[in-house]
């Protein structure tokens, strides 16, 4: 038998864990409210807060990949763009990506999100099978023009001379394209315009 101080905790212990689970709730209900009615970020919403928002991530993808890969500087900066780029793209689609089985999107905003899903898979393996196609390409013919011939697996031909610091910059390109890449399938257009003093629908 328990005694008298185990019940308490026990009792204790169970009144923490029903107050944790109305407070995640409370928060839930809280997040979804404000995810289908904020107005305050309207601006990125619209289609060209939408075609700004993706140019800028593409650019500071690349470019800052570029830059950090040659320079070996910059990379706390351009990992935080990174994440400032995803995080400023969920509030562009309302978080449509990270709302799985959340009452939050309509009919019309998950068909939107299915087939930006679909769409970025493609993209994805379009870029990689295209980098193994090039990679592959160039290695036969460097193959040819070296040896005369061409042999059904050829040496290695690129020198990787990579440092850890290289290697980090080229984990945060590769995690900041697979995160952004269902934002740039969502397309460029966005949410119409609306005045701060039209009601939400």
């Amino acid at each position: 038998m328990k005694s008298n101080l185990e019940k308490r905790i026990d009792e204790g212990a169970k009144k923490f864990e029903e107050s944790a689970e109305q407070a995640a709730e409370r928060f839930e209900r809280g997040f979804i409210n404000w995810v289908k009615n904020d107005r305050f970020f309207d601006g990125f919403r619209n289609t060209y807060g939408r075609i700004l928002l993706i140019v800028l991530a593409a650019i500071w993808l690349v470019g800052g990949l570029l830059y950090c890969y040659n320079n070996g500087s910059g990379f706390i900066v351009y990992a935080v763009g990174v994440s400032a780029s995803v995080w400023a793209q969920q509030i562009s689609v309302r978080f449509v990506f990270n709302t799985a089985g959340k009452p939050i999107v309509d009919e019309y905003q998950e068909a939107r999100r299915n087939r930006a899903y679909r769409r970025a898979y493609g993209w994805v393996t379009g870029i990689v099978t295209g980098l193994v196609m090039v990679v592959l390409f160039y290695a036969y013919v460097n193959a040819y023009f070296t040896d005369g011939y061409i042999p059904l697996i050829p040496n290695a031909f690129i020198d990787w001379n990579i440092g850890a610091y290289q290697v980090a910059v080229t984990l945060v390109f590769l995690m900041g394209l697979f995160s952004l890449m269902p934002y740039f399938a969502w397309g460029f257009k966005g949410e119409p315009f609306r005045s701060k003093n039209e009601p939400n629908e």
